[in-house]
C-alpha cells in the first residue's frame, strides 16, 4: 500500500480537509474494503490527527454513510447519462450494462452500497433520498417501457423485478459464482439473461393461459 509522503501530508491545508479526507477514504475504500477502513488509517494516510477529522463526521459510520451516499448520486447521474437519448426499447439493456459497468470499476463502494454494515433502521435521510434517486431511474424507464405514470403499482413491481434480476446479476458475477468463458463480454451475458427471461416468460404465459 502507497502511503502519502511527509511532504505530501505538510501540503494539506485545515480550509481543505474535508475534501482531502472524502477523497483518501473513497481511495483506501477501493484498497482494503470497507470493514478494514477505519477513521484513525485515514487520518495517518493524511498525516492529521483525527480529532481534526471528527470535525468533519462524528464517527466511522458516519464515514461510510457518506461514501455510499455519493456512491447511489453516482449510479443516479451514470444511469441518466447512459440511457437519456436511447430508445426506450434499448434502455433496459443499457441500464443492465451501465449498472454492471458501475459495480465492476467500484467494487467495494458497491458492496458497501448494498452491504450489512448499512442498516436500514439506522440509516441516514441523506443516504435513503441518494438511494431511492437511484432507483427511480429504474422506475422511470420501466415507466417510458410499459407506457403508464411512474407513481403506478404495475411500474414500482417492474421496477423491483428488473433491480433484483441486475443486482442478483452483478452479485453472481462479483463473487464469482457464475464463471463466464473467455471472450464473453458484459453485454452479451445481458443479452443472454434478458433473452432467457424472455422464453421464460412466454412459457409462464401460455401456461396460465385459459383454454
Amino acid at each position: 500500500m502507497n502511503y502519502t509522503s511527509q511532504e505530501q501530508r505538510n501540503s494539506y491545508h485545515v480550509g481543505n480537509l474535508s475534501a482531502q479526507l472524502f477523497s483518501a477514504a473513497r481511495i483506501m475504500l477501493e484498497e482494503v474494503g470497507s470493514t478494514k477502513l477505519s477513521v484513525r488509517a485515514l487520518c495517518a494516510r493524511l498525516g492529521v490527527t483525527p480529532t481534526a477529522a471528527y470535525h468533519h463526521f462524528t464517527n466511522r459510520a458516519e464515514l461510510l454513510a457518506l461514501l455510499a451516499t455519493q456512491g447511489y448520486l453516482e449510479l443516479a447521474q451514470a444511469l441518466d447519462n447512459e440511457s437519456a437519448a436511447l430508445p426506450v426499447e434499448d434502455k433496459i439493456r443499457s441500464f443492465c450494462l451501465t449498472y454492471l459497468n458501475f459495480a465492476r470499476l467500484n467494487p467495494a463502494l458497491y458492496q458497501l452500497m448494498f452491504g450489512p454494515e448499512l442498516a436500514l433502521d439506522t440509516m441516514p435521510e441523506s443516504l435513503r433520498e441518494a438511494r431511492q434517486l437511484a432507483f427511480s431511474k429504474l422506475e422511470e424507464m420501466v415507466a417510458d417501457l410499459l407506457q403508464q405514470p411512474i407513481h403506478t403499482s404495475d411500474v414500482r413491481s417492474a421496477a423491483l423485478a428488473s433491480w433484483s434480476y441486475i443486482h442478483g446479476l452483478t452479485a453472481l458475477l462479483q463473487h464469482k459464482v457464475l464463471q463466464l468463458s473467455s471472450g464473453v463480454s458484459d453485454q452479451q451475458i445481458i443479452e443472454r439473461t434478458l433473452a432467457g427471461f424472455e422464453v421464460l416468460f412466454k412459457a409462464y404465459t401460455t401456461s396460465t393461459r385459459p383454454v
